[in-house]
């Protein structure tokens, strides 16, 4: 359940952030969209599709765009960014545990 080691670029960050952020999307759920999607991009794609054969009518809430670029900016504001699972600085020990959280 890990995806190869390598650097996030801009738009997939604000994806896995998205995504990470989306109604019932815990750290196994969001890994396990990213393996049958390929992409952050398109497991957000696929949640409202999902949820509706999972029998949420109305489907759930995706994290808006918006939303995740303003999260986005407050951290870099204060000098702080967000780290990947998939990325060379995430904590080894962290990354082996199965519900390791997709972003710190």
């Amino acid at each position: 359940m890990t995806a190869p080691i390598r650097p996030l670029d801009a738009l997939e960050r604000l994806d896995w952030l998205r995504l990470s952020r989306s109604e019932r999307v815990g750290p196994i759920t969001f890994h396990r969209l990213i393996e049958s999607f390929g992409t952050a991009s398109g497991g957000l794609a696929a949640l409202p599709d999902l949820a509706m054969r999972g029998g949420k009518m109305g489907g759930l809430k995706v994290c808006p765009k918006s939303e995740a670029e303003k999260e986005l900016a407050a951290a870099a504001k204060q000098g702080a960014r967000l780290i990947a699972r998939c990325e060379p600085d995430y904590p080894p020990w962290l990354k082996a545990t199965e519900d390791a959280p997709p972003l710190l």
